[in-house]
């Protein structure tokens, strides 16, 4: 019995452990726009799809040179249980599928 108590007792606590750590690196991903950004706080003002607008620092400082965004972009964000950005990635312009052409329809 004492066995099987203390394998309950210690899978229990692996089991939270685990749960823990992964819960500790979980983000959030939204898409939007920016509407702002201050280089100098380091800091976004992100509008969601939904209309939402909030302002977010960066987690690093070079995200922006690198990634190359600006003002006005449509972007994926990832933010942190702290509320930070982790990742900003640009959404493409174009529609995710183009008008197909069939030769029968080919006009000069």
């Amino acid at each position: 019995m004492k066995r099987t108590m203390f394998a309950l007792t210690t899978i229990y606590l692996l089991w939270t452990a685990v749960v823990a750590v992964l819960t500790g690196e979980a983000a959030t991903t939204f898409a939007g726009a920016i509407v702002g950004m201050d280089q100098a706080q380091r800091t976004i003002t992100f509008q969601t799809l939904e209309g939402q607008t909030w302002a977010l620092a960066l987690s690093d400082s070079t995200m922006l040179k690198r990634e190359q965004v600006a003002k006005g972009d449509r972007v994926r964000i990832e933010v942190d249980l702290t509320g930070k950005i982790t990742k900003i990635s640009k959404i493409s312009e174009k529609p995710l599928s183009e008008p197909t052409q069939f030769l029968d329809e080919i006009r000069p």
